[in-house]
């Protein structure tokens, strides 16, 4: 189970499955930007349909948890913020 004030680390979407549907105020993520930067424990660089699709599977997880009245707050590069508002344009209800 997910706790108050804990950091956890491991997979965005195997943590982000556990959470329950709504019960997130602010969510944000700062992904991986796949500019094939060299990392000791993360591999930058994927296709760029497999990159989209695995972005597309956390920002739907995002949307799921957080609140109808909660904010959600995405980082990265122009080159993939727009595929981002495509996504949440496509799954989400904008409020204001």
């Amino acid at each position: 189970m997910i706790g108050l004030n804990r950091v956890i680390q491991g997979d965005c979407l195997e943590i982000l499955r556990q959470i329950p549907d709504n019960s997130v105020d602010v969510a944000f993520a700062d992904p991986p930007f796949n500019l094939n930067k060299k990392y000791s424990s993360y591999k930058d660089r994927r296709a760029y349909a497999e990159y989209l699709s695995w972005c597309h599977d956390w920002i739907a997880e995002l949307v799921r948890v957080t609140k109808p009245s909660g904010s959600i707050f995405l980082h990265n590069i122009p080159r993939w913020l727009t595929y981002y508002a495509a996504f949440l344009n496509e799954m989400a209800d904008f409020k204001h």
